[in-house]
């Protein structure tokens, strides 16, 4: 099953004119058929004139997958060409959910590259989790949100059980009551954990291509929210150089702090208290995570919302997709709605996030592959395919010319 958003827009007038965006998402294979319309004044920015639309291909969603009853799994691009994925709470690629080879947290390398119709175009394996259903048995537990491949090492951030905070580490349920930045110098084979408790949200982080492949200006972004502060996303960056140096040591990291009339005018401070938020929704802003698509050369944000503030409302549906030029904006809407995938109710109570792994990311930028999951039948390593619908010129925000658009593979 297809289905496209971002196809029809129309314009709200409430005492004054106000331009407003309306998504709709259409099942190519029943013309008649249409998701749910979603009110255009509650998409917390204007439409994309970049990326028009985009069509979700849920049909191969059964075939590819994979890991039932594992969940999470944020994913980076490392220097081996492979993914490193962490899961939480099941055996993984490798285990299954309660009986065999479960672990609180495992981490698995996924090589190869999702194909319709071929559940063996992509492989995983655990590395760190169980054995004998993983190469390296697993030291503490908890759940990791995020990770990162810099220099040939991966960070992770997460909440963790160790032995200070647990009795069994490893089998334990849920995230971890120790926040912490964990690294590891041999591809998931060992872990690290820092000494240092952060200042605020671990966050997520920016993904460009292999081991940090792109990125600007030699710094780690990292993108987290506040306390009691629901509605907003900031940024931080921490240079690479000193991340690689001494993981064990707190960093330093950079606050974006203002944000000039110019997309790429901006200042950072040292001082957390001066950031300012790079991402508004009133509707609050859950599980942020960005990747560089060097195709479009654009930033694309998925985020979850929820709008009670309740976790029991979450759900992988209430789900928005934007693209900016720059890691900090100013982001225009691809796709928002509460129905994303029209997921059954069993599947309520959470939002896990949609990330787009770098390298799975096709050469022009349209073509994407999305991993997610949730609970219920989403207990798993579940994948989309997305097809992002672009105008026929696209502008270069790092030259500012107008450049035409290659064509997307099939």
């Amino acid at each position: 099953m297809e289905w496209a958003a971002g196809t029809s827009f129309s314009v709200h007038r409430i005492a004054v004119a106000l331009c407003a965006l309306a998504i709709s998402c259409v099942m190519p294979n029943a013309s008649d058929a249409h998701l749910p319309h979603v009110d255009a004044i509650r998409a917390p920015y204007p439409r994309s004139r970049l990326i028009t639309g985009i069509r979700w291909d849920f049909s191969a969603a059964k075939a590819l997958r994979k890991a039932q009853g594992s969940d999470i799994w944020p994913c980076t691009w490392a220097a081996d060409d492979a993914l490193y994925c962490a899961w939480g709470d099941g055996g993984g690629f490798d285990g299954n959910d309660d009986a065999i080879g479960r672990v609180s947290l495992g981490f698995a390398r996924v090589s190869g590259t999702p194909h319709r119709g071929r559940r063996a175009s992509y492989h995983g394996i655990n590395v760190w989790g169980d054995p004998p259903y993983a190469k390296h048995r697993a030291t503490f537990g908890g759940k990791v949100g995020s990770l990162i491949a810099v220099g040939g090492v991966l960070y992770g951030t997460g909440s963790l059980w160790t032995r200070q905070n647990a009795r069994d580490p490893v089998d334990t349920w849920e995230a971890g009551t120790l926040e912490r930045l964990i690294w590891s110098t041999d591809l998931g084979k060992s872990w690290h954990i820092a000494p240092w408790a952060p200042a605020e949200d671990l966050g997520s982080f920016l993904q460009f291509g292999p081991d940090w492949d792109n990125a600007p200006g030699g710094y780690v972004y990292d993108y987290f929210s506040r306390p009691n502060d629901p509605a907003h996303v900031y940024l931080k960056r921490i240079a690479a150089r000193e991340l690689a140096s001494a993981p064990e040591r707190r960093p330093h990291p950079q606050y974006l702090a203002q944000i000039g009339r110019s997309e790429d005018q901006v200042s950072w401070s040292p001082h957390s208290d001066d950031a300012t938020p790079v991402f508004t929704d009133a509707a609050n802003a859950v599980g942020p995570a960005v990747v560089y698509d060097a195709g479009l050369r654009r930033y694309l944000l998925t985020i979850g919302h929820d709008p009670s503030g309740r976790p029991r409302d979450m759900a992988p549906g209430k789900l928005g997709v934007f693209e900016a030029p720059q890691p900090w904006g100013p982001w225009r809407t691809v796709y928002y709605g509460d129905d994303w995938g029209r997921l059954p109710a069993s599947t309520h109570g959470d939002y896990l996030g949609l990330t787009f792994p770098a390298k799975w990311i096709g050469d022009d930028g349209r073509v994407l592959w999305g991993v997610y999951s949730g609970p219920g039948g989403l207990d798993a390593f579940n994948l989309v395919r997305a097809r992002l619908e672009v105008s026929s010129t696209r502008r270069s925000p790092r030259h500012g010319r107008t450049l035409p658009c290659r064509t997307a593979p099939r």
